[in-house]
C-alpha cells in the first residue's frame, strides 16, 4: 500500500474535522500531494459512510486522474475540481472541500464570505463562484455531450459538467492572487456545493478552513445582535 503514513495522517484529520464541527456526512473532500506527482485524495461515498474510514479509503492519482492505486472506491467527484488547482498552483499541496454550516450559507446564496474578524483578515474576502448545478446536470441529461471524467473518479459526466463548469472560473477568482500562497493559504466557495480551501500543508489548509468558518459565523451572529438592536430602537 502506497502512502501508508499519510492515509494514517488523514485519518486524523478527519477525525479533527468532525470534532471541531468542519465536516459532516452531506460530503467533502480532502486531496494532498504526495511524492511529488502523486495525489492522495479521500473516496466517493466516504461521507454517506459518516466517514468512519481505514486506511484503504483513498485513492492514489497522478495529476491528470489516472489511478495509481484504489481499493474498492473511486475518488469524490470534487477530484476533478482538485487536480485543477494542483495543476495551476504548484504551492498548492493540500486541498479541502467541505459543507461547513456558516460558511455554505454564504454559498447558498451566492455571496462571499466577508472578513468579520481578525483572523480572517490574510486570507480576505472569500468568493463565491456561481454554477446552477441543477441546471447543468439537467441540460447535459437532455443533450448529452462529450466530457471529460478522469479514471479515478466515478463515471458521472453530469458531475462531471458541473465540477468543469467550476475549474472554468478557478482563474479568474484566484490565479491573480496565487503569488499569496506562499505565505499562506486562499479559499473560495462554490454557489450551494461549499468550500475549497487550498493550502501548502493540510494543516494549514485545516487552520484556513477553522478561520473563515469562523469568520462567517462572527458575521451571521453579528447580524443577529444588529438586527435586534434595530427592533428594539423603534
Amino acid at each position: 500500500m502506497l502512502y501508508v503514513e499519510e492515509r494514517t495522517y488523514l485519518l486524523g484529520v478527519v477525525e479533527d474535522l468532525i470534532k471541531f464541527r468542519l465536516l459532516d456526512c452531506t460530503g467533502g473532500l480532502l486531496a494532498m500531494r504526495c511524492g511529488g506527482d502523486h495525489l492522495l485524495a479521500s473516496t466517493a461515498g466516504d461521507a454517506f459512510h459518516r466517514w468512519h474510514l481505514s486506511l484503504e479509503d483513498f485513492v492514489v492519482t497522478d495529476l491528470d486522474g489516472t489511478v495509481i492505486e484504489k481499493h474498492e472506491r473511486s475518488a469524490g467527484p470534487a477530484l476533478l475540481i482538485a487536480l485543477e488547482v494542483f495543476k495551476k498552483f504548484s504551492e498548492c499541496n493540500a486541498l479541502l472541500h467541505t459543507h461547513s454550516e456558516f460558511s455554505h450559507a454564504f454559498a447558498a446564496l451566492d455571496r462571499s464570505v466577508p472578513q468579520a474578524s481578525h483572523i480572517a483578515q490574510t486570507l480576505g474576502e472569500v468568493t463565491c463562484i456561481r454554477v446552477e448545478d441543477q441546471r447543468i446536470k439537467e441540460e447535459y441529461r437532455r443533450n448529452p455531450y462529450p466530457v471529460h471524467v478522469p479514471e479515478a473518479l466515478p463515471p458521472r459526466p453530469d458531475i462531471a459538467a458541473v465540477n468543469h463548469a467550476i475549474i472554468s472560473q478557478i482563474e479568474g477568482t484566484l490565479g491573480h492572487r496565487r503569488h499569496e500562497l506562499v505565505r499562506h493559504g486562499l479559499a473560495f466557495t462554490a454557489y450551494r456545493h461549499g468550500i475549497f480551501v487550498i493550502a501548502r500543508n493540510m494543516d494549514e489548509a485545516f487552520n484556513n478552513l477553522a478561520r473563515i468558518e469562523a469568520s462567517a459565523r462572527t458575521y451571521i451572529y453579528g447580524g443577529i445582535i444588529l438586527d435586534r438592536e434595530r427592533r428594539e430602537a423603534t
